[in-house]
């Protein structure tokens, strides 16, 4: 537990390390079938959204196509982009929702730093694109990028090395 706990100290969900541990799977339990159900509505095959879904979870990344997502629908770039970024929030968040400790849900530094970063670095991403292309796709594309690099999932959908140099520089700190 130690070693996959964010911070300088480790507290546990619940008095039980079984406990916790059956708490933190049935979460990522949960968001995997959830993505997955979504993806599916988007119009991909069950062994694409299943592996996708597991992609987007994981830190690999490892896409179906060879261009990784870039040839799926906005749709399915945009559920990617959402659950790529719910996944990289902190389990604990959930647990207090799922429990109903909303305030204490809320009061994790760390989940409302990540909500800042990210979409702050969305915006800075994005407005660079605007000439380049329409608003809707400037911000998916910057959205999805900003999401893959703070995760590492390693997804794709452009080659963000075209972008302008502020934003490459921001999405290489991430």
């Amino acid at each position: 537990l130690r070693a996959e706990s964010p911070g300088p100290s480790v507290g546990k969900l619940v008095p039980k390390m079984r406990q916790t541990a059956i708490i933190l799977y049935g979460i990522y339990i949960a968001l995997t079938a959830l993505d997955t159900v979504f993806l599916l509505c988007g119009g991909m095959n069950l062994f694409e959204a299943v592996c996708t879904a597991f992609g987007t979870a994981g830190t690999g990344g490892f896409g179906i196509k060879n261009d990784s997502l870039a040839s799926y629908s906005p749709y399915i770039q945009n559920v990617t982009t959402v659950f790529m970024f719910l996944f990289g929030v902190n389990f604990n968040f959930y647990y207090f929702l799922v429990a109903r400790r909303i305030r204490e849900a809320f009061r994790i530094e760390e989940v409302r730093w990540y909500a800042i970063i990210v979409l702050g670095a969305t915006v800075i991403c994005t407005v660079p694109l605007l000439g380049e292309m329409t608003a809707f796709e400037s911000v998916t594309h910057a959205a999805f990028q900003v999401a893959t690099i703070i995760t590492t999932t390693g997804f794709a959908t452009v080659d963000f090395d075209l972008w302008h140099s502020a934003a490459r520089t921001l999405l290489v700190l991430l």
